[in-house]
């Protein structure tokens, strides 16, 4: 009996250590891309639509993210309270909604559950995140009052 319990758990064992937790990153991304489709915006076009006042721009970032840089105007929702801000009202399916993150993969998931379990179908993902906004030259507002900063990446 303890020579099968010590078998059953190299093999559990074994099942665990072959288990590669990017796989369920991977297979997340792809069931969001299929409900998101298409609906990717270049920092460019955020730019026009943000100048048209035709925009809402959803930062799904965890706050300390957000306060330490944003585009102007967007309002704060991480990701894990999407539920919150759509039963209070924060967000509306009837608004042009674009979801921001720092590469746009939370952006993207975002997108999906709003899409996918609130049926807001005016809903886009800054296509490269706030990465993209950074290198196209966006500018970028913090919570410490600076006013807008111009920020450079550096490296990778």
């Amino acid at each position: 009996m303890l020579k099968k319990l010590f078998i059953g758990s190299l093999l559990s064992a074994g099942l665990l250590f072959a288990y590669n937790p990017l796989d369920g990153v991977k297979a997340q991304k792809a069931e969001a891309l299929k409900i998101v489709g298409n609906k990717f915006v270049t920092a460019q076009t955020l730019k026009k639509w943000i100048k048209e006042g035709k925009v809402k721009i959803v930062d799904v970032r965890e706050g300390t993210e957000f306060m330490a840089g944003h585009i102007k105007g967007a309002v704060l929702i991480p990701r894990g309270v999407i539920y919150g801000a759509v039963k209070k009202g924060k967000i509306k399916p009837s608004e042009k909604i674009v979801t921001v993150c720092r590469t746009g993969h939370r952006a993207l998931l975002a997108a999906a559950t709003l899409k996918k379990w609130y049926k807001f179908d005016n809903v886009y993902v800054l296509k490269g995140g706030m990465k993209a906004w950074i290198k196209s030259g966006g500018i970028v507002y913090n919570s410490m009052k600076l006013g807008p900063v111009k920020i450079e990446l550096q490296g990778k």
